[in-house]
């Protein structure tokens, strides 16, 4: 019996060796998947952060290059207004010539009108003094 405890024994402690050699490679091939796994993952969210941060530069560009064009396009049309006004002013200039022009042409109108006028007066006073001189 003391041999067969002992056979017991022996049995027994070697598959428990064998367990916890089991065990332990378990273990490290748990600790294996994890560590693939999380390497997996830290390398999966790196190309997503990876690709987000392109992204953000590249949109960071086009709106600098936005942001360019807006201003160089607002120059622009302050140049375009400014011509405008300017014209405006020339059109409302030319609108106050033509007018004082007019004014001057009827003003020298009625001034040629009155000269006319005095001048046949005169003609017809002199005619009138002729015809009594020559009785």
């Amino acid at each position: 019996m003391s041999e067969s405890l002992s056979q017991l024994l022996k049995s027994h402690n070697q598959r428990q060796n064998e367990v916890k050699k089991q065990n332990e490679q378990l273990k490290k091939n748990a600790i294996q998947s994890t560590n693939e796994l999380t390497d997996s993952i830290t390398e999966y969210v790196n190309d997503g952060v990876t690709e987000i941060f392109s992204r953000q530069k590249e949109l960071e560009q086009q709106s600098r290059r936005l942001a360019n064009q807006t201003t160089k396009y607002a120059n622009q049309t302050q140049q375009w207004l400014t011509l405008v006004d300017d014209f405006n002013m020339s059109l409302k200039e030319l609108g106050d010539v033509r007018n004082w022009a007019e004014i001057m042409e009827h003003d020298m109108k009625a001034i040629m009108s009155t000269l006319e006028f005095v001048h046949q007066g005169s003609i017809c006073r002199n005619k009138t003094h002729v015809d009594y001189t020559m009785y």
